[in-house]
């Protein structure tokens, strides 16, 4: 299977749901596809590329859908949840407690009480969390494992608004000027037993990615060291997710099993292969996997520009739109029937979204053949961090969403109606 969903793919998918109905062409004026064969090709990847003992999480954030969920806990993943609402979603896709990882560097009080009382793995955020948990720990009984999140301060990737491991991160213990305070945390605490570290997402080169995991691994080194004295270790390392994937499809994505078999080499250096791995990676399972559909609605033609006016902007796409620079997409063109317009002669548009204000531009001077109201354009690699999320700007309706498993097809989240936008602005 190819790292991306092919065109060929896309319009058999697209036109066999227009013809049975479950695209509707008048209603549905966007839609999300999303492609579990691709989902399960990813988690075979994945799996091949890291020790068997590893530990896999999901990112809900990257795609929160129960269906979704509840496939990747079939096949033995767990979740990672960064909120109380995404480890309620965790606990109905039939999550096991011991199978859900709880990360946020806000959790509250209740929040941790339920999470130790629930036995969750939880990540700890700063030192100021350890000392929270400790007191609670003290009237609540709980098998949780309990990680210290750090900062390795191994630099910035070339997106900075997803590099978190620079030398200033709203993340984690800074490692360089607090690593005394790690230490002695570890001391105090003999339930702490992990370290948990994340890089960065979308923009981190692999380097990156593994001098912080390298970082993270020495650390550990010093940390047993001192815990020797009380026949204690280290038990685990969580190397969150990050792995950057390619929407450029004429470029080869990054080479998880290259990836893992770095990782690998670096636990054998340091003598650390009985420590537990765990990942939480969410864009490099979902993104992929998914594409838009959205109706051009209008088309407009002028002397120095021409623009095709779609239903899906910043309301789904919003890095895109506001950070078009480090955010880029691949775009095709679908007749009214799903089929996949040939280039003849073609246009340079703009590709404008549906919503009120000037920076809802999709893409700019983008290549297309001539395109005609009702035509379809395809934004490919949608499949994480786009519908979760969502904008409620001017009230526009969560499109439908469709999911596809070998040849079958069902919509995993229906289209949203008028009711839904009222009992959301209601009390």
């Amino acid at each position: 299977m190819d790292h991306f969903i092919s065109l060929k793919n896309i319009q058999t998918y697209v036109s066999s749901c227009i013809n049975s109905g479950l695209f509707n062409t008048i209603d549905d004026t966007s839609a999300v596809f999303y492609d579990f064969n691709h989902l399960f090709y990813k988690i075979k990847l994945l799996r091949k590329a890291f020790p068997e003992s590893t530990f896999h999480t999901t990112a809900i954030k990257a795609n929160p859908l129960i269906k979704v969920l509840h496939e990747i806990k079939k096949i033995g993943f767990g979740s990672e949840a960064a909120s109380k609402g995404e480890l309620f979603l965790a606990q109905k896709a039939g999550f096991n407690n011991n199978k859900i990882v709880f990360d946020s560097p806000a959790k509250t009080h209740s929040e941790l009480e339920y999470a130790l009382k629930k036995d969750f793995h939880i990540n700890a955020d700063s030192i100021m969390e350890l000392d929270r948990i400790a007191k609670i720990k003290k009237s609540v009984k709980s098998e949780s494992t309990i990680g210290l999140r750090v900062n390795p301060q191994v630099g910035y990737g070339k997106i900075i608004s997803t590099s978190l491991a620079g030398e200033y991160s709203k993340f984690g213990v800074p490692l360089k000027s607090h690593k005394q305070e790690i230490l002695d945390c570890f001391k105090k605490y003999n339930w702490l037993t992990g370290i948990h570290l994340h890089i960065g997402s979308q923009g981190c080169e692999v380097e990156l990615l593994l001098n912080g995991i390298e970082s993270g691994l020495k650390l550990i080194k010093e940390i047993n060291e001192l815990l020797k004295v009380d026949h204690r270790e280290v038990f685990f390392i969580d190397i969150g997710g990050g792995l950057p994937v390619s929407y450029h499809h004429n470029m080869s994505p990054t080479d998880i099993i290259e990836y893992g078999e770095k990782i690998s080499e670096m636990l054998t250096c340091y003598n650390l292969n009985k420590l537990q791995v765990i990942t939480e990676f969410g864009r490099y399972l979902h993104a992929n996997s998914g594409f838009i559909i959205s109706k051009v609605e209008y088309v407009k033609h002028y002397e120095e520009s021409n623009t095709l006016i779609i239903h899906s902007g910043a309301d789904i796409l919003l890095r895109e739109c506001l950070n078009p620079d480090n955010w880029y997409h691949e775009f095709s063109l679908l007749d009214k029937t799903g089929k996949l317009k040939q280039a003849g002669k073609t246009k340079n548009y703009h590709i404008a979204g549906p919503l009120c204000f000037a920076n809802d531009i999709v893409a700019r001077d983008v290549e297309l053949p001539e395109a005609s109201e009702g035509d379809y354009i395809v934004i490919h690699d949608t499949g994480g961090y786009t519908f979760s999320m969502w904008s409620k700007y001017v009230s526009r309706l969560l499109p439908k969403i469709i999911g596809i498993n070998n040849d079958s097809y069902e919509v995993l989240r229906k289209r949203e109606k008028l009711t839904d936008i009222l009992d959301y602005w209601s009390e």
